[in-house]
């Protein structure tokens, strides 16, 4: 031995330890060394994993989301993704908001369907006669109406079943038959055109027809244009006015021929009611045709068709309520009742002076601006209500087939109407005093 230092046993012993690692190589190894193997081999494998999920608190930490306590054992589930305990809380969680979700959405379904069906009408109803009776006092109460009212063109303002109403009273049909079935075939049109018929009751030779009225209540046109104690005085005091209840008595009658494939028979002043607001018009009597006997002949009312007269009186058809129209739009532009009597200085006798007679003599000479309402005020399109005038004298033709269709009807007085917005919010007359532009 050379040297034998403290290096001496050093470079000794690094050489033994090189020589024994060779011979453990070049050895078979023993079942219990394999053994030792395998079961060291996952070592690495789990200290990696748990390591992993140690980070998983840091990086859920880091990102601010909570993460769930209890022990970090990890399970395998599903399509083989790794689902922990605080997964499968999570999962579960969201299952079950989603489940709430739903059933929430399917109770605000069926709650929002049950509020439809609540805002539905109630069906019209067949009236017992002692239920109208007593709601207008033994039908001894006063009626409403415009001036020189009659039975059939005036109606009883009433309460009938918590709801306010109108009841009319007309002449029955003899061989029309008013039950339930009738009613309800009536009653499933709806526009806002048209008042809401309510029920109806017979009674003996006469009819009742009650219509619901409009919140605030309301008058008849009759009644607007013409009050019952002052005739001078009317509500309708604007040119928008006018034409919006003749725009809505268009799509009314509109409604009621091709949509409803009906007829009206009665227009008139009298079955179109104004709602206080808004001045809004409805038409009632919708349905008054199938059960209630024909109207006034054409020698009585000057709403009547021309054929009407003779054998046929009154019948109702699409061109008579055409014509009937016409006549009401030049009252409305007017002011004047369609039928009056003047007296005549030359011959010292009155006179029968119709409204289309002297709407056809004004736009034939050119002063439609004079002959319009002087209640107005001047304060009005002078092109408009020419083109109201053509329109109204075009649908009270005196041959039927002379006569247009409403549908062309209700989009001329549309415009018109649309015409007279744009122009009163760029005017802007206020309504407390008149301005004339030139003398009549």
């Amino acid at each position: 031995m050379l040297c034998s230092g403290a290096g001496g046993v050093a470079i000794r012993s690094r050489s033994w330890a090189r020589s024994q690692r060779e011979q453990a190589m070049c050895k078979p190894r023993s079942g219990s060394d394999s053994d030792a193997l395998a079961a060291s081999r996952p070592a690495a494998p789990s200290s990696r994993r748990t390591s992993s999920s140690s980070a998983k608190p840091r990086l859920a930490a880091a990102a601010g989301v909570s993460s769930p306590s209890g022990p970090s054992t990890s399970s395998y589930s599903g399509a083989g993704g790794p689902s922990g305990t605080g997964t499968g809380t999570a999962s579960g969680q969201r299952r079950g908001a989603t489940s709430s979700s739903s059933t929430s959405s399917a109770s605000s379904g069926r709650a929002s369907l049950a509020a439809a069906r609540a805002s539905l009408p109630d069906p019209p109803v067949l009236y017992p006669f002692q239920e109208l009776a007593a709601a207008t006092n033994s039908f001894l109460a006063k009626r409403a109406g415009g001036s020189g009212a009659s039975a059939a063109s005036s109606y009883w303002r009433c309460t009938l079943r918590g709801r306010d109403a109108a009841l009319f009273q007309l002449q029955r049909r003899a061989a029309a038959a008013v039950d339930a079935a009738a009613l309800a075939r009536i009653g499933r049109y709806h526009h806002t055109s048209l008042a809401r018929l309510l029920g109806a009751c017979p009674a003996g030779a006469h009819l009742y027809l009650a219509y619901e009225l409009p919140p605030g209540g309301g008058a008849t046109l009759a009644a607007c244009l013409r009050g019952p104690r002052n005739p001078s005085f009317t509500s309708l005091r604007t040119w928008v006015s006018r034409v919006q209840v003749a725009a809505d008595v268009a799509q009314g009658l509109e409604y009621v021929h091709h949509h409803a494939g009906s007829v009206h028979g009665r227009v008139s002043p009298a079955a179109v009611i104004v709602s206080d607001p808004g001045l809004r018009a409805r038409l009632t009597h919708f349905g008054a045709a199938e059960l209630a006997a024909a109207g006034p002949a054409a020698d009585e009312s000057p709403y009547a068709a021309p054929e009407g007269s003779g054998s046929g009186a009154g019948e109702p058809s699409r061109e008579a309520d055409v014509y009937a129209f016409g006549v009401l739009l030049l009252e409305l532009l007017s002011g004047e009742e369609p039928a009056r009597y003047r007296f005549d200085r030359g011959t010292k006798e009155f006179q029968r002076v119709s409204v289309l007679e002297t709407a056809a003599a004004a736009a034939a000479a050119g002063a439609v601006r004079n002959w319009v309402d002087r209640r107005l005020g001047d304060s009005f399109p002078i092109a408009a209500a020419e083109r109201l005038v053509e329109v109204a004298l075009r649908c009270a033709a005196a041959a039927e087939e002379d006569r247009p269709d409403m549908t062309w009807v209700a989009g001329k007085v549309s415009k018109v109407y649309l015409e007279s917005r744009a122009w009163e919010q760029k005017v802007q007359v206020p309504t407390e005093f008149s301005v004339s532009m030139a003398p009549r």
